[in-house]
C-alpha cells in the first residue's frame, strides 16, 4: 500500500470516528429560545384568531342584510330578515343561534316565515365559539320593503370574550344604508352580555 493510500485511509477513519452533535448545553439554550417564542406568539395567534372570527361573523351578517335590501328591491316585494335557530322560522330575539333571509309576501311585521315564502339564505349560529350576536331595535328582526326601506332601524352587536372594548356592530339606518361600526345606532357605547 502506498503512503498516499495509507494517509487517506487515516484521514477516512479520523472523520468517521468523530461523533457530531448537540451539548446538553446547547439542547437547553434552543429549548429556552423556543419556549420564549411559544409565549410570545401563542396569545398575540389566539388575539389574530377572534380578531379574524368576528370579522367574519360582522361580514355575514352585512351580506345577510345586503341581500335582503338588494332583493326586495330587485324583486318588488317585502323581505325579511330574523333570528332563527333551525333556519326555516323566525324565532326570539337573540341571532347567536341564526339567522335567515326570506321573501316575506304578506309583509308581517314582526317578520314570520309563512307557508310559502321561499328562505334564500339560512345562517348558522355563532354560539360554539363562545359570541354572541345581540340586536337593538331590530331584535325580532326587520323587513326591507321594495324601494329598499328597512321596517325599522337598529343594529345587531357582536361581543366575544374580550368584552365591549372589541365588540362591533352592524347598523342599519332608517334609509337602509348598512355599516359596521364600534357603537350601537343610536351612538351609545356598545355593551356585551
Amino acid at each position: 500500500m502506498t503512503t498516499f493510500k495509507k494517509a487517506r485511509m487515516k484521514l477516512h477513519m479520523q472523520r468517521t470516528n468523530t461523533q457530531a452533535g448537540l451539548t446538553l448545553i446547547e439542547l437547553l439554550v434552543t429549548l429556552v429560545v423556543g419556549a420564549i417564542l411559544l409565549v410570545v406568539a401563542v396569545p398575540s395567534f389566539l388575539s389574530f384568531q377572534k380578531d379574524n372570527r368576528r370579522v367574519t361573523q360582522v361580514n355575514e351578517l352585512v351580506s345577510g342584510l345586503n341581500l335582503a335590501r338588494s332583493e326586495a328591491t330587485k324583486s318588488n316585494a317585502t323581505v325579511g330578515f330574523c333570528p332563527s335557530s333551525d333556519g326555516a322560522t323566525c324565532a326570539g330575539a337573540v341571532y347567536d343561534n341564526g339567522w335567515i333571509v326570506f321573501l316575506n309576501n304578506d309583509a308581517d311585521n314582526p317578520p314570520a316565515v309563512d307557508a310559502g315564502e321561499t328562505i334564500l339564505r339560512a345562517h348558522a349560529g355563532t354560539t360554539a365559539n363562545g359570541s354572541s350576536l345581540r340586536a337593538t331595535g331590530i331584535t325580532t328582526g326587520l323587513n326591507y320593503a321594495a324601494t329598499g326601506r328597512p321596517s325599522a332601524a337598529g343594529d345587531i352587536a357582536y361581543c366575544d370574550d374580550r368584552g365591549a372594548s372589541h365588540a362591533r356592530s352592524v347598523i342599519v339606518s332608517r334609509v337602509g344604508l348598512i355599516t359596521a361600526g364600534a357603537t350601537h345606532f343610536d351612538g351609545s357605547a356598545l355593551t356585551c352580555p
